[in-house]
């Protein structure tokens, strides 16, 4: 009984501690995170928050373990809002009792761990850092003391795949610590303790635009010691490697009110050349297991001194190889003779005060030397640069000697002589005078291969002499696939452009023999080489495809006068081409352009533009002269504007405004084209090759036929915009036919065109000539019909309808009715002479006693007219034809009606109705 009540008591302990374990974290959950948040807040300026806080009281046990996720901590003002921390995860561990601690008790960390982290270190351009978060007045954040938040009694910690980056706009330098994997364990919680830390990561460093580290890799055990009473921190047996390069330092770093107290030596633990060229970044210097080597490298140093914010510690870090030399396995050269010294030194604790001493450094590949000499006064100041270059190097040697990845097909040879002195603030300010730089560079025999050519690009010879002003181009000549160039000019402000963002600016004189603008294409480019050739490949004429195969520099101010022989361009020969080529704020001026092309003359003027967006133009462009077949084969634009007129043989003169998009192959993009043409056509013939419009017409009317047009002096005007191109209406004449054009195509050649031809009676057929003759009417048969033929579908093939049809029988209709007006009018006239002669007849035959047949025959005729003018009525509306004898008494019957009835006067009746 004793033993059951026993086991029913300890499950009774397991239930209940069963159930702590579960409903603590339950319970406290949602108490931790506002105690974190509050205790942090109160300790800082800025704010800092998290998404979610976990409780778990198993993973740790008998400690808690309190999770945040998606931290963040912002500053205050001046930084108000900026990032300054913020980690995909962290977790604290700590005692059970800091639980239950209050909001206003500080609570103990024993471990911390840490994910994801980025720090973002600033100091601005008034020097005023971001980092300072702490509360240091305590009535101002209601808190007892800065540090009353928590307490660290850690016994290890770890930070994983985080960052930590510093910038300082002040002095342009930049430091970033990236890829850290760092570990640390230790009791901290003693007034003296030992720390045993690992860390892992790339460090970059950078000063005024000039990358001193990138991304190396830097590994580093260290033994630190801690003095928490003084606040020293001693690094004990500490060994690190920088790239592959090891380092040993010690010393120590002590926190004072005012910064810090630096006492550090640092040094290579051997001689080895090898030392050097770990430091060489990796990608830059490949593996070295087994590169030989020979001769020394040592590099030294110490920072000693106070750090504050008014000065830094004092610098003396040195670095010396002494006839060294090395050689690459699997390279067939190497790099002999290696000497130099160089010295960062600051004496003084100021920072304008450091400096970079280079008394001498020199190299030799093969027979070729090279040496240089320098020193950087102020480096964080305004830095005066005192330098000089002297030797000569091979360049197809330099990726025979050392693992370097150049441009493909690099060589040529290069000679230096250059020596320049200047400060930072002129060069900024363009205070040319307080800098001097003279001596040249000579470039002979230079091939190299670009990504953005298809052929090598080889310079022949290039000469460049220096002054403080300026540097003269004396002489550049080369090629670059079949196209040969020769510049000469000046650049200026070259030391603003390469040393202080600022614009380079130039003045050249080109000339050429023969360019081929292809050459200078991207070799993605499609069809190029096809189109200079002449065969028959044409652009794509799509959309751009996301932006330009160039970009024009925005830090450029160059102009060039330019001649050239030969220039082909998109298929189009062009010879004696003169010209002006501004390049200005990322556009592209073309000025005064001229050229003989296709047995005649342009002249071109336009803009190319890459600063915003898709790249733009704008051109306008004068034709005189250029024969129409060949134009319309160079010049794909034509044949989308002017399909029509390769039916035409002869000559074309035209002025062409137009803007729109490019493509990244330089053409433009046919969709976004707006602008106007006028265009004269100067025909001398119809090509033999029949256009399918105009067969349709020649099938669709008889009295068309291709071989009669004559286009000589033809003048069209056309509009176009959003891929649709408009003709302004225009006339010509065919064979005694005038004929009027207007409509639009689309650029995929969508026809919708009306033709009026006024077509005379006499092509309209046989019925309506036998109509036309016997009205015997003067001008009838110059008189003329609209006949209007509507021209849709493709131009490869069309679709014609005409009115024709109807065109001829409303003439047939009309000369019918002119027939009968002009048969009325001559019956009348018939009648009115034929009973004036009766009725002179019948007083003749009076005063002559005429026989009684006489009268009798008066009536007779009278009754025999209006009998068969009755007759020619019946026959008319049966439409009957007349006879000569019934067309007399038909008039007669109407001049009887016109006699007895009222007057009409029925002159020009014929010609009335056909008007």
């Amino acid at each position: 009984m004793k033993r059951k009540k026993l086991l029913k008591i300890v499950a009774g302990i397991l239930v209940f501690l069963l159930l702590l374990v579960i409903g603590i974290p339950l319970f406290l959950e949602a108490k931790i995170g506002p105690i974190l948040r509050s205790n942090v807040n109160r300790s800082i300026t800025g704010d800092f928050d998290f998404r979610e806080a976990d409780l778990s009281l198993i993973r740790n046990f008998p400690n808690a373990r309190v999770s945040l996720r998606d931290i963040t901590l912002t500053t205050a003002a001046p930084f108000e809002g900026d990032t300054l921390f913020k980690a995909r995860e962290a977790y604290l561990v700590m005692g059970i009792g800091e639980l239950f601690k209050g909001a206003g008790e500080p609570i103990g960390i024993r471990e911390l761990f840490v994910s994801g982290a980025d720090l973002r270190l600033r100091l601005d351009a008034e020097e005023r850092p971001n980092y300072l978060v702490a509360a240091e007045d305590p009535a101002a954040t209601g808190a007892t003391a800065a540090s009353d938040g928590f307490t660290f009694d850690l016994q290890g910690y770890q930070i994983a795949d985080s960052k930590i980056s510093y910038m300082d706009q002040s002095s342009g330098i930049s430091f970033l610590l990236e890829d850290i994997q760092h570990t640390g364990s230790g009791d901290l919680s003693l007034a003296e303790s030992r720390l045993e830390t690992r860390t892992d990561a790339r460090i970059s460093l950078g000063m005024d635009s000039v990358q001193y580290l990138d991304r190396n890799s830097l590994q580093l055990d260290a033994r630190i010691g801690i003095d928490l009473e003084t606040d020293t921190y001693t690094f004990l047996e500490n060994e690190g490697l920088i790239n592959q390069m090891p380092l040993v330092f010690e010393g120590s770093v002590q926190l004072v009110e005012e910064g810090q107290e630096i006492d550090l030596d640092f040094r290579t633990p051997s001689s080895d050349f090898k030392n050097f060229l770990a430091l060489i970044p990796e990608a830059y210097s490949k593996s070295l297991e087994e590169v030989r080597t020979s001769g020394q490298f040592t590099l030294e140093g110490s920072i000693t001194g106070r750090s504050d914010d008014t000065r830094i510690p004092n610098l003396d870090i040195r670095m010396e190889a002494v006839d060294a030399a090395f050689r690459y396995p699997d390279l067939p050269k190497g790099i002999d003779d290696i000497n130099f010294s160089a010295r960062l030194l600051n004496t003084t604790g100021i920072a304008g005060d450091t400096y970079l001493e280079i008394p001498a450094a020199g190299f030799r590949i093969d027979q070729d030397v090279f040496n240089m000499s320098g020193n950087i006064r102020s480096l964080t100041g305004n830095p005066e640069v005192d330098a000089a270059l002297k030797g000569t190097i091979n360049l197809a040697s330099l990726d025979q000697a050392y693992p370097v990845e150049l441009a493909p097909g690099l060589s040529g040879v290069l000679r230096a002589d250059v020596q320049t002195a200047f400060d930072m603030a002129s060069v900024e300010n363009k205070q040319y005078g307080n800098t001097r730089t003279s001596g040249s560079l000579q470039l002979s025999n230079l091939n190299f291969r670009a990504d953005n050519f298809a052929e090598p690009v080889k310079i022949r010879e290039a000469r460049l002499r220096f002054d403080p002003v300026e540097a003269r181009l004396e002489s550049l000549s080369g090629s670059l696939g079949q196209s040969d160039f020769t510049l000469s000019g000046t650049v200026r402000d070259y030391l603003g452009y390469l040393l202080a963002d600022g614009i380079l600016k130039g003045q050249f004189s080109l000339t050429s023999n023969q360019l081929l603008v292809s050459d200078f294409m991207s070799p993605e480019d499609p069809g190029q080489a096809e189109k200079e050739t002449g065969a028959d490949a044409r652009a794509s004429g799509q959309a751009p495809d996301g932006g330009p195969a160039f970009q024009i520099p925005a830090a450029i101010d160059v102009s060039i006068r330019g001649q050239a022989a030969s220039v082909v361009y998109d298929g189009l020969p062009l010879r004696n081409v003169s010209g002006n080529l501004q390049i200005r704020d990322q556009e592209l001026q073309l000025r005064d352009v001229r050229s003989d092309a296709l047995d005649g003359k342009l002249a071109l003027n336009g803009t190319v533009a890459t600063g915003e967006g898709l790249p733009r133009f704008n051109m306008d462009l004068g034709i005189d002269g250029f024969r129409i077949r060949e134009t319309l084969e160079s010049i794909e634009l034509f044949e989308t504007l002017a399909p029509i007129a390769s039916i035409v043989e002869g000559k074309l003169n035209s002025r062409v405004q137009l803007s729109g998009l490019l493509n990244s192959d330089f053409s433009p993009d046919l969709m976004s084209l707006a602008g106007n043409v006028v265009a004269e056509v100067l025909a001398s013939d119809i090509t033999g090759t029949r256009a399918k419009v105009l067969e349709a017409l020649d099938a669709r009317m008889d009295f068309f036929n291709m071989e009669d047009l004559d286009l000589k002096g033809l003048k069209t005007a056309l509009n176009f915009e959003n891929g649709l191109v408009t003709v302004k209406p225009f006339s010509f004449t065919y064979r005694d036919m005038e004929v009027s054009v207007a409509g639009s195509h689309s650029f995929d050649q969508q026809l919708n065109y009306t033709a009026t031809l006024q077509v005379p009676a006499k092509y309209l057929g046989s019925d309506v000539n036998r109509l036309v003759t016997e009205l015997q009417e003067p001008g009838l048969k110059e008189a003329t019909v609209p006949v209007v033929a509507t021209i849709g579908g493709r131009y490869s093939d069309p679709n014609v309808q005409t009115d024709l049809k109807q065109a001829v029988a409303s003439l047939t209709s009309r000369l019918v009715e002119a027939q009968k007006q002009k048969l009325v009018a001559s019956g009348k006239e018939k009648a009115k002479d034929l009973i004036g002669n009766l009725l002179k007849g019948s007083a003749d035959s009076t005063r002559n006693s005429a026989p009684d047949s006489a009268k009798t025959g008066l009536g007779s005729v009278l009754k025999d007219v209006v009998g068969s003018g009755r007759q020619d009525t019946t026959k008319a509306a049966t439409g009957e034809k007349t006879t000569a004898g019934e067309q007399v008494g038909q008039s007669a019957r109407k001049i009887l009606g016109g006699l007895l009835g009222k007057k009409k006067d029925t002159a020009g009746t014929a010609k009335d109705t056909l008007q």
